[in-house]
C-alpha cells in the first residue's frame, strides 16, 4: 500500500506523465502495485528519491507530504473503518498505533510494521516516540501526524524534536492548539 500511496500523491499531484517519469528515473518497470504484496524496502526509497528528483523536492519534504496524503490515501483504499476502530481522535488513535499493527500482521504476516509509544508531557504535549528497523522515515512519520490532526479536525502544533538517546527513538512533540484562544475577534466580540 504504501507504493500504491505513493503512485497516487504523484498522480494526484503531477498527473500520470510525472508518475511515468518518476518510474524511468528510479529504474522500475512496475507502474501499479499490489495491496496484497509485499515490495522489497529498495523500490520505496528509489521511488522517494526519484520522485524527489522529478518535482524538485528534497526527500524529508517529499516523505513528509506522502505521510500526510497517506492518511486520506488509505481511507479512501477501504481501511476507514480499520482507522475508526483505532481511536476517534489523535490521541488515541496515535496510542492504539500498535494494535492497529498488529492487526495488520495478523492478516500479512510478511510485513515489518514501525512501533509507537505515547505518553504525557508536564506541559500537556503528548511525546511520541517512533521506531522503526526502517532509517530515514521521521519526515513521513511528521506527515503522518498533521494528516491525522487533520483528519480528526484538531489542531496541534506537531514537531520532530530527533532521536532520543533516552528512549531510543525518534520523538516528536504534540501540542494542542487552543483554536479559540488563538482566533483574533472581531470588534465588539468579547
Amino acid at each position: 500500500m504504501v507504493n500504491r500511496a505513493i503512485t497516487d500523491l504523484v498522480i494526484s499531484t503531477k498527473g500520470e506523465a510525472a508518475w511515468e517519469a518518476v518510474c524511468a528515473r528510479a529504474g522500475l518497470d512496475i507502474r501499479s502495485f499490489d495491496n496484497t504484496r509485499t515490495y522489497d524496502d529498495a523500490i520505496t526509497y528509489d521511488l522517494v528519491a526519484a520522485a524527489a528528483a522529478e518535482l524538485d523536492l528534497d526527500p524529508a519534504t517529499v516523505l513528509e507530504a506522502f505521510g500526510r496524503h497517506w492518511i486520506l490515501f488509505t481511507g479512501r483504499e477501504g481501511w476507514g473503518p480499520l482507522f475508526a476502530m483505532a481511536g476517534d481522535s489523535l490521541e488515541t488513535f496515535v496510542e492504539g498505533l500498535d494494535g492497529l499493527h498488529a492487526r495488520v500482521v495478523a492478516t500479512m504476516p510478511q510485513c515489518r510494521m514501525p512501533s509507537f509509544a505515547v505518553e504525557r508531557a508536564a506541559d500537556g504535549a503528548l511525546l511520541v516516540d517512533y521506531r522503526s528497523d526502517r532509517d530515514g522515515l521521521a519526515p513521513m512519520v511528521l506527515g503522518l501526524l498533521n494528516g491525522l490532526a487533520e483528519h480528526f479536525g484538531e489542531s496541534w502544533r506537531i514537531e520532530h524534536l530527533g532521536w532520543s538517546d533516552e528512549t531510543g527513538a525518534e520523538r516528536f512533540s504534540l501540542q494542542p492548539v487552543d483554536v479559540a484562544a488563538s482566533t483574533p475577534h472581531a470588534v465588539g466580540t468579547p
